[in-house]
């Protein structure tokens, strides 16, 4: 089995024993060396990233969640120390995934494909709107660009540059890690992804969650477009510059019409199947 002589780090909560030993033996199966990188606690935020989130009296400055803070905080220290080290590439994994065992060779192909702009690749994302393949990959696997990045955090490569963009973006952070990421007409890694998506994620409950408070889960319910949660019209036009710029003008427009088709037929029939992803390929 050939594997990638990259570093692998590992997010994972001190507490959190049975999830650590649950990696250890996928990451083990699929003949990978890792670190594991201790995750923020709540809002517990080092100096070196808390004023992505607290305001100087150390109370969030944001409709986040306490947990969703911390979570944010794991990523961005990370990255921070991609850029102090000069790490390259990295595989950065969250502690609830489930991994193929020819992952190693699949990442091999995967940065042998690599386009020279690439800052990111997320490796844990079903897309749920169209995509432009790029490249085969084997396995069934294609590298691609999407017309709308999906969310999550689970397993994605970045390098230096993804990181250093990533980490100039505005502050403080108002929403999620995995929702900012999805975002790089606000903040900047150039992005793609593989689909279908190898690793599987969100595989045991959220931890986020119980780390929030009652009261303050109550206390934060604001309108989404106060908390910046939502695009809004500047937004969206900033989204379709990118996706025209990145896809190209044609592949941009086969990307509109075919996520445009499927949202009506989603309506008509009250849910879709977005696990076909043929459906959403555009050549």
């Amino acid at each position: 089995m050939t594997n990638p002589s990259i570093p692998i780090f590992l997010i994972n909560l001190d507490r959190d024993e049975a999830r650590l030993a649950h990696m250890r033996d996928e990451l083990g199966a699929a003949g990978l060396a890792f670190e594991r990188v201790p995750a923020v606690q709540g809002s517990a935020a080092p100096a070196g990233v808390a004023e992505y989130f607290l305001d100087p009296s150390g109370a969030i400055a944001s409709g986040l969640k306490r947990g969703e803070v911390g979570c944010y905080a794991s990523h961005l220290l990370i990255h921070e120390r991609i850029l102090r080290e000069r790490l390259g590439p990295v595989l950065v994994l969250e502690d609830d995934l489930r991994l193929p065992a020819d992952f190693g060779s699949l990442l091999v192909s995967l940065l042998a494909e690599l386009p020279a702009d690439w800052e990111i690749v997320r490796l844990s994302n079903p897309p749920k709107s169209a995509y432009v393949p790029l490249a085969t990959l084997g396995g069934g696997h294609e590298l691609v660009r999407y017309s709308k990045i999906p969310n999550n955090t689970g397993a994605y490569l970045i390098n230096e540059r993804g990181a250093a963009r990533f980490l100039a973006g505005p502050r403080p952070r108002r929403r999620a890690v995995d929702e900012d990421l999805r975002r790089p007409w606000d903040f900047g890694p150039t992005s793609y992804g593989v689909v279908p998506p190898p690793v599987v994620s969100n595989i045991f409950d959220s931890t986020i969650d119980s780390l929030e408070e009652r009261n303050l889960r109550v206390r934060r319910r604001a309108p989404k477009i106060l908390t910046g949660r939502t695009e809004g019209p500047l937004g969206a036009l900033r989204r379709a510059g990118y996706n025209m710029r990145v896809l190209g003008m044609g592949p941009w427009l086969r990307c509109l019409m075919n996520n445009l088709g499927r949202a009506i037929g989603r309506r008509r029939r009250k849910r879709g199947d977005r696990s076909d992803y043929s459906a959403l390929r555009v050549e």
